[in-house]
């Protein structure tokens, strides 16, 4: 496992001292995107899935939106500001084409898990449902938001209902917005807008989910408001359109979370509280299976692919190496300790986190 820490921070993170470039952030985004595959942030769209006879969705929009010859022009297409800005100013991990493995290291590769493991650094075997139980598990933000720097300057903006749960909101003294819960206390025009809309858009999941774009904007005014130091978006659309089947649906959601990615870090490198002092890291929960019999629309422990996962980072504590090529064996477990290395922080909750390299 150490061998597997240091491989993960010798791509993901600083710069050695050597080289002059080493430096710690004073803030952190993190945003993830529920299961969204690793084959389309590598591949762009899957040529069995743009060219099914018997497929729901429109294959004739999925080929004239996102195909390309080649698997880096359809990524590209897909993509845009992670092959470009991202892949040259900072790092994606999991390409296992490359022999660049990033895995989950639960073994449900269901979201609940997922989510805990990345934000607590603990694989724990007792989460293993979805189901809205108060997390025993401190995640990270949790911890720092004791610390006075980041004190009432966490916040956590999810479309889906559970993720109050995930940090456990009683106990930890977040703020969580997830689900439909409007936003509370003084609120600029464009808050209350956006707390009114989110009841206006369709309901096209289950009644605990709402569409990313409300989350998005919702969370993105509350940080232009705010300026908040940590700050979380859980997105959730792709995993809703892949479970039915909507692959159209499920590539216009992962085009968008690349725009709003993009839209994240110009807001960051215009705004003096965060310009140049902000590391923004990219992740999803888990991973899904292959196109072959449907399996692209499942996950769960039954679906081999289900724990296959990638990960990316952009911003001053992060080495600029592009699509990393290395061969290594890394997990989302590994993610919680990363946060609080990047902000020259040590995360020791109660459990036993995977260990982070240390940033010196």
């Amino acid at each position: 496992m150490k061998r597997q820490v240091i491989a993960l921070f010798s791509s993901l993170l600083l710069c050695t001292a050597s080289m002059g470039q080493a430096k710690l952030s004073e803030n952190v985004i993190i945003i993830t995107m529920d299961g969204l595959r690793w084959q389309e942030i590598f591949g762009g769209a899957d040529s069995l899935l743009a060219n099914d006879t018997a497929a729901i969705y429109s294959t004739g929009y999925v080929k004239e939106q996102f195909w390309a010859p080649s698997a880096n022009a359809r990524r590209e297409k897909l993509m845009p500001f992670f092959w470009s800005t991202l892949q040259k100013e900072g790092v994606i991990l999991g390409n296992r084409n490359n022999g660049n493995f990033f895995n989950n290291a639960n073994p449900y590769w269901f979201s609940y898990p997922g989510y805990n493991e990345i934000f607590t650094g603990f694989p724990d075997t007792a989460v293993n449902s979805n189901d809205k139980i108060p997390n025993k598990n401190e995640t990270v933000l949790e911890y720092l938001n004791k610390m006075p720097e980041y004190k009432g300057r966490t916040a956590v903006f999810g479309s889906w209902d559970v993720y109050s749960s995930i940090f456990n909101e009683a106990r930890s003294g977040l703020l969580v917005n997830d689900g439909y819960r409007d936003l509370p206390g003084k609120l600029n025009e464009r808050q209350v807008l956006f707390n009114s809309l989110q009841h206006q858009m369709p309901a096209i999941f289950h009644g605990g989910e709402r569409l990313d774009v409300a989350t998005f904007q919702m969370g993105f005014e509350y940080m232009k408001v705010n300026k908040p130091r940590l700050m979380y978006f859980g997105l959730g659309d792709c995993d809703e359109f892949a479970h039915g089947g909507m692959y159209d649906s499920y590539l216009d959601a992962a085009q968008n979370f690349d725009d709003w990615i993009r839209q994240l870090w110009e807001y960051v490198q215009s705004t003096p509280a965060y310009k140049n002092k902000t590391t923004i890291l990219i992740t999803t929960d888990h991973g899904r299976g292959l196109a072959e019999g449907g399996n692209w629309k499942h996950h769960g422990q039954k679906i081999p692919e289900a724990s296959e996962m990638w990960m990316a980072a952009i911003g001053p504590s992060v080495k600029a190496a592009g699509e990393s090529k290395t061969k290594q064996q890394a997990y989302q477990g590994q993610i919680a300790a990363t946060i609080a290395a990047i902000l020259g922080k040590e995360f020791k909750p109660a459990h036993k986190p995977l260990p982070a390299l240390k940033l010196d």
